[in-house]
């Protein structure tokens, strides 16, 4: 977590819950709960108002953000590693998914397995090298 206590913490948390419409509290709490049951040593969690967000280092690798239909899970190694994507896909075919988020309003939409599948393959080192790969990449080409 950020520099706040456990308490201020759970109260962030709690804020942001209850500040989503009725109809996507509970499916948030208990994504929410995955995420961080699932997500690999190292990443540090951070709650602000329009988002929950795991990072390494000051990167965000995921985040859980209201949209204005639909409630989305930003996974960045989805984006960067095809294969991560591809294991989704797998699972759920029908699956609503941008580059690197999965849109969804009903929890039942999301392959839970899959997707604690993917989001525990990218430990926190290995989501630093691609990221700076990806980067030194962007350099070369511009």
């Amino acid at each position: 977590m950020s520099a706040a206590t456990t308490a201020e913490a759970f109260e962030a948390f709690e804020a942001f819950i209850a500040a989503l419409p009725a109809e996507r509290q509970e499916p948030a709490r208990q994504l929410w709960e995955l995420v961080r049951a699932t997500v690999p040593a190292g990443y540090t969690e951070h709650i602000g108002r329009k988002y929950l967000e795991f990072r390494a280092g000051k990167e965000m690798c995921l985040a859980l953000a209201n949209q204005k239909n639909y409630l989305s899970l930003h996974l960045l190694p989805v984006y960067m590693m095809p294969g991560l994507r591809e294991r989704l896909l797998a699972a759920a075919p029908k699956l609503k998914m941008g580059k690197g988020c999965l849109n969804f309003k009903r929890l039942e939409e999301l392959p839970l397995p899959a997707l604690s599948e993917v989001i525990a393959a990218t430990p926190m080192a290995d989501f630093l090298a691609h990221m700076q790969a990806v980067r030194t990449a962007n350099r070369v080409k511009n």
